[in-house]
């Protein structure tokens, strides 16, 4: 009975050393605030391509909205020159068929005539200023929020490219910290086995980093379960 409590004892040691040999807890935390890293880093690089795709459309937007401003100025421009037009002929009616002109009879129905194209003329002509004056309202509406869009539109896009910046940081550190545990000659053998990436070489761009960080994470998740 004695030897069997001391091979226990013995087993439950030996075991004990074999997980502090390369800190599985310390590989577990690592893991953990790791995925976390990387979870900020998707999150406010998508933060950091939407502002990217509202500059794009805002410049798509400023375009169209230019172009309709000057389609605006164009249609008020004609509106006003047929109204002068309706004004001149309205004055040429008045000077030729002022009741105190003594008309013949082709006279008389040749202004009758006159007077009801007028007043034709000018219910349309109030008719389009009326739309014309809605169409302007709703434009110099969408005109307001756009300049208020592109002003504000720097400052969160500034922003949002500083969080993306600080994530990636907060990366770049996190995989200082796996390297020293997977460059540990502890860990080595682990590694090896599990096919860990080569820590040693510099990531080049962000993608590649971030790829490395979850070649890494993949990498620590095999030999935390093995």
């Amino acid at each position: 009975m004695k030897s069997m409590r001391i091979s226990l004892i013995s087993l439950a040691l030996l075991a004990g050393a074999m997980s502090a040999a390369w800190g599985a807890e310390s590989v577990m935390n690592l893991i953990s605030s790791g995925e976390a890293i990387q979870k900020e880093v998707a999150d406010t690089r998508a933060k950091a391509e939407s502002t990217d795709k509202t500059n794009r459309d805002l410049a798509a937007q400023g375009k169209e909205l230019s172009a309709a401003n000057n389609q605006l100025n164009a249609d008020i421009a004609s509106l006003n020159k047929d109204a002068d037009g309706i004004t001149q002929r309205r004055t040429d009616y008045q000077a030729r068929c002022s009741p105190d002109k003594k008309l013949t009879p082709d006279q008389f129905n040749a202004c009758k005539a006159d007077v009801a194209q007028l007043n034709q003329d000018i219910a349309k002509n109030t008719a389009q200023n009326g739309e014309l004056k809605k169409h302007q309202d709703e434009l110099f509406a969408r005109i307001g929020k756009y300049n208020d869009a592109i002003k504000s539109n720097p400052a969160e896009q500034k922003a949002a490219y500083d969080a993306f910046n600080a994530a990636t940081k907060k990366e770049g550190a996190w995989l200082d910290q796996a390297r020293d545990q997977i460059s540990s000659d502890a860990f080595k053998p682990y590694a090896q086995k599990a096919g860990c990436p080569d820590v040693n070489k510099p990531s080049k761009t962000t993608d590649a980093m971030i790829k490395m960080a979850d070649d890494v994470i993949s990498c620590l998740k095999k030999v935390s379960n093995s």
